[in-house]
């Protein structure tokens, strides 16, 4: 059973593991590309004599600091502070009907705190659940914007490849791309 009063957390643990796992997913199918890609540079550039244009972007930078990245994430707070406000009435019912119990056990009282968890219980997994597809939701439209943005820098710039700081061990600062994308997103309609 879910502590009463607890929702936040188990709200934001939620997220923050989806959030996690779908990093994790996006991680490997990069690095394999990476790979591959490497490979092509390296022998592309034996044929040209020319270096290859490469940039590096901190895609958690961009979020966080984008105007539209700041407005996904802002409305992703203010649901979570809704559905907190929302199940904290719920929670102190339970808990009065906790302490109610306490001080007189009986059958009838009992059956009533289970069915008033049970019900708080849905209640969480519900708002949870909500919490967890508007943050999918927004972060998908964020992440395409993003890509939209790499692809026009990527091609104005003549960069041969774009990779996210996850993927890289090291790089130096000068191929750091991050404060561009951000202004270019920035300047995207609807980006401001």
């Amino acid at each position: 059973m879910l502590p009463p009063g607890k929702p936040s957390y188990l709200l934001i643990a939620a997220k923050i593991e989806e959030l996690h796992l779908a990093l994790k997913k996006e991680k490997r199918l990069k690095r394999l590309g990476s790979v591959i890609v490497g490979f092509f540079l390296l022998t592309g550039t034996a044929c040209t004599g020319e270096p290859p244009k490469i940039g590096v972007v901190d895609v958690v930078k961009v979020i966080n600091e984008s105007n539209e990245g700041k407005k996904a994430n802002a409305e992703v707070n203010d649901l979570v502070k809704a559905r907190q406000a929302a199940l904290k009435n719920k929670a102190e019912a339970v808990e009065k009907l906790k302490k109610g119990l306490e001080r007189e056990p009986s059958k009838a009282k009992k059956e009533e705190f289970n069915k008033a968890a049970v019900a708080y219980q849905k209640l969480v997994a519900a708002a949870d659940e909500e919490v967890k597809k508007k943050a999918a939701e927004l972060r998908k439209v964020v992440l395409d914007n993003i890509r939209k943005v790499l692809d026009t820098i990527g091609q104005e710039e003549k960069f041969v490849l774009i990779l996210t700081n996850e993927n890289v061990g090291y790089s130096q600062k000068s191929i750091d791309i991050t404060d561009k994308v951000i202004k270019k997103y920035n300047e995207l309609p609807g980006g401001k």
